[in-house]
C-alpha cells in the first residue's frame, strides 16, 4: 500500500512530543517534515524540542521554523502545564541538527507542490503557520488533501469556559483554515478527553526495551500527569495530540460527521470557541467534519503496538 505524505504542523509541548514519538512508527506515514510554531511555549523551545527528539528517534527529516506569535494577537502560552521548556521538566541529548533555512509556510508549499493532491498535514498546535501559507499562496486549498486539526471544545474549554488552547490562541487563523476550502478534520476537546491513558498503561509502556518507550512514560508523568488527570476526573492524562494522530493514522475505531464548523474570533467571554450545527437544528453549509468518538481500548492498544516497535 502507497504511503500517504504528511507534514506535522505542531508545537511541543508534551503531548506533541507523544504525538510525534507515535508518529514515526506508523506505516501509513511518509513523514515529509514537521513545522514548529510558537503555542505550548515560544518558538525557541517548540523549534529545539523537536530538533532534539528526532535526533532522539533517530528520524532525519527536516525541520521548518514557523511563526513566532499570533496573526494578529500577542502570544499566550501554557508554561504552566508543559513547563518553562516544553517537555515537563525533563530534557533530551542535544543536537547538531538545525532548522530548514525556508520558513515552515514556504516548506508547506513546497511540499505540497512535490505531492499534489495526495498530502495530508496533521496540525497539533495553533493554526498559525498554515494560515500564512494560506494567505502567501492562494493555489495551497488545491494541493492539499485534508488537515486533520487536533482544536476546538463544544461542550467546555480548557484555556477559558468556551475555548481550547490551539484555537484560542489564534482564533483568526483558525477562522482562515476552517473557510479554505482544504477539508478538514476537527478532533476537539469533547474527544480527545475520551482518548487518555492511565497510569497503569504508561508504566507498562516504561518497561517496553527502549528509551522511547521510557521516554514516552516519563515525559507524560512527570510534571504532567496530576495537572492534565484532573480533566478527566482522575481517570488518567487526556492524549490530545496523540489522538489526532492516530485518527490520521486509523480512523477505524473513531467515529466522524460531516457538518459545518466556525469559529468566535471577537466575543470578550467567547474567543476562540468553536461552533457547529452537529448538535443543531440549524443547518449550515458543511465545511469540515467533526470527530466524535474515539473506542479508547483500540486507541491505548494502538499506541502500544507503535511504542513496541522502537
Amino acid at each position: 500500500m502507497p504511503k500517504t505524505p504528511i507534514i506535522i504542523d505542531c508545537d511541543p509541548g508534551v503531548d506533541d512530543i507523544a504525538a510525534l514519538l507515535l508518529a514515526r512508527q506508523v506505516e501509513r506515514f511518509d513523514v515529509k517534515a514537521v513545522t514548529t510554531v510558537a503555542g505550548n511555549v515560544r518558538l525557541e523551545h517548540t523549534t529545539k524540542n523537536a530538533l532534539e527528539l528526532l535526533s532522539f528517534m533517530g528520524w532525519d527529516i527536516p525541520v521548518g521554523r514557523g511563526s513566532e506569535g499570533p496573526l494578529t494577537r500577542p502570544l499566550v502560552t501554557a508554561e504552566d502545564i508543559h513547563g518553562a521548556g516544553g517537555m515537563g521538566g525533563l530534557s533530551l541529548p542535544g543536537t547538531q541538527k538545525t532548522p530548514e533555512a525556508e520558513p515552515a509556510w514556504d516548506l508547506i508549499y513546497r511540499l505540497a507542490k512535490e505531492n499534489p493532491g495526495t498530502l495530508e498535514i496533521i496540525a497539533v498546535g495553533p493554526l498559525t503557520n498554515i494560515a500564512t501559507a494560506l494567505a502567501k499562496y492562494p493555489e495551497l486549498p488545491g494541493l492539499i488533501s485534508r488537515i486533520v486539526i487536533m482544536g476546538g471544545a463544544f461542550l467546555a474549554g480548557n484555556t477559558t469556559a468556551a475555548a481550547e488552547f490551539n484555537i484560542y490562541v489564534d482564533p483568526e487563523a483558525a477562522r482562515r483554515v476552517f473557510a479554505s476550502g482544504i477539508p478538514f478534520y476537527l478532533c476537539p476537546l469533547d474527544l480527545t478527553h475520551q482518548g487518555y491513558i492511565t497510569e497503569g498503561e504508561l508504566s507498562e509502556i516504561g518497561c517496553f526495551d527502549s528509551p522511547q518507550a521510557k521516554f514516552f512514560r516519563d515525559v507524560l508523568m512527570f510534571g504532567y500527569y496530576d495537572i492534565a488527570a484532573a480533566y478527566t476526573g482522575g481517570k488518567g492524562v487526556p492524549l490530545h495530540d496523540p489522538v489526532a494522530m492516530l485518527f490520521s493514522a486509523d480512523e477505524s475505531y473513531f467515529t466522524f460527521e460531516e457538518c459545518f464548523i466556525g469559529v468566535e474570533t471577537r466575543g470578550l467571554l467567547t474567543r476562540g470557541r468553536t461552533v457547529t450545527d452537529c448538535y443543531s437544528d440549524k443547518q449550515l453549509d458543511n465545511n469540515g467534519f467533526l470527530v466524535q468518538t474515539v473506542n479508547r481500548e483500540a486507541f491505548i492498544e494502538h499506541i502500544k503496538n507503535l511504542m513496541k516497535k522502537y
